[in-house]
């Protein structure tokens, strides 16, 4: 089977919820790297980067070991962006062009190798996710949407799925709906950072990632947590800090939590949340990031191999 049952699934997440205290309303954040149930439109779970505040983990734990339970994974893995509505509500901190700068060179890093490590089994095949130059897949301004003041997870994945008749469906894809300057879900930056999760169209499973407007979150989602590289500014640091961690998981687990995870810790982006955040190397370029966690090494790394 390539994903594990429903059952398995439903008491798993029963599980995270006894543990972490999930809240019903899955428009505000419960505690570090837990899941709650999605709202409408939403297929499975969705799965909260905590910010600088409410992170528990303090990247300081070894021995530990995520488990593979059976899902999908991307394995020739590509990100795509919606920018909603960034042209007509403004981007006063200049998010989209760090954002496609980024993503343009992330493919190929030491950073992204991490999850080279990681794979899925399908018919009892092994197949470990790669790493190719070029994983950025695509970009799009919608400006033709609008964008609600506080947009819920229902209307995010409905964008994402307008990404993808945008786009086309790819099995591999990260689809990340960028909210702008002003417009982000309930609960941004005062319990969770970004979030990602799943929804089903015509029978194929879309990974995507709700991606507020990290500037908007101040120091509780990044901004000047280091001293800033000098291919971003200071206020814009949570921009590649966030995305890379949800990228990392959406990749390892794009079907909250089905793929690689641990009902202890989270995701693999969870139990390294805002530790030893740090300025990385991208070819010629510097953006920063926190790491992610190796289950070579069994600890938090920014780089493998």
């Amino acid at each position: 089977m390539h994903r594990i049952s429903r059952l398995a699934g439903i008491l798993g997440c029963a599980a995270t919820l006894a543990m972490v205290g999930c809240a019903a309303n899955s428009s505000i954040a419960p505690t570090t790297g837990s899941t709650v149930p999605a709202q409408a439109g939403a297929k499975h779970l969705i799965h909260y980067m905590p910010t600088r505040l409410t992170a528990q983990n303090n990247g300081t734990y070894s021995g530990v070991l995520f488990i593979y339970y059976g899902g999908p994974v991307l394995l020739d893995p590509k990100v795509y962006i919606i920018f909603w509505g960034y042209k007509k509500y403004g981007d006063p901190d200049k998010v989209a062009s760090l954002l496609e700068a980024y993503t343009k060179v992330m493919g190929g890093s030491r950073h992204n190798n991490i999850y080279t490590q990681y794979y899925d089994i399908v018919n009892g095949k092994t197949n470990y996710i790669t790493n190719p130059k070029g994983q950025q897949g695509g970009i799009w301004f919608d400006n033709t949407n609008p964008v609600p003041a506080n947009p819920n997870d229902a209307q995010v994945a409905q964008e994402s799925l307008n990404g993808v008749a945008k786009f086309g469906y790819d099995p591999n894809g990260s689809y990340v709906v960028a909210t702008p300057h002003g417009h982000s879900t309930q609960g941004f930056g005062s319990s969770f950072c970004a979030y990602h999760s799943s929804v089903e169209s015509g029978g194929n499973l879309v990974s995507y990632t709700n991606f507020p407007y990290m500037p908007d979150g101040g120091i509780s989602c990044g901004s000047n947590d280091v001293l800033a590289p000098k291919d971003e500014s200071g206020v814009d640091e949570g921009v590649t800090i966030v995305a890379g961690h949800e990228y990392g998981e959406s990749i390892t687990d794009p079907d909250p939590d089905t793929g690689w995870y641990n009902f202890q810790h989270g995701e693999i982006g969870d139990i390294c949340s805002w530790h030893d955040v740090a300025n990385v190397k991208f070819g010629k370029k510097t953006y920063t990031m926190q790491p992610m966690y190796s289950n070579a090494s069994e600890s938090c790394v920014q780089g493998y191999k």
